[in-house]
């Protein structure tokens, strides 16, 4: 299981430093300053942006439901 979620981050990362950077020169630079050579914690790093992300819209969404309810 764990190889399966390494190589699912691995392609995560992978393909957000692409299409992020559009060249490969410019993708391996920045997955050596800011990822430590590794994709893995590149995917992490999208993986918990992703997350984070949700989770604010959730944060959001109780917000003014709780509000609705109050107000109304």
């Amino acid at each position: 299981m764990r190889n399966l979620s390494e190589a699912i981050l691995e392609r995560m990362g992978r393909l957000h430093l692409y299409l992020r950077y559009r060249g490969r020169v410019e993708a391996e630079q920045e997955l050596q300053r800011k990822y430590e050579g590794q994709y893995r914690n590149a995917g992490l790093v999208l993986l918990f942006d992703l997350f984070m992300a949700l989770a604010v819209v959730v944060v959001v969404a109780v917000l003014a439901g709780v509000l609705y309810l109050v107000t109304s």
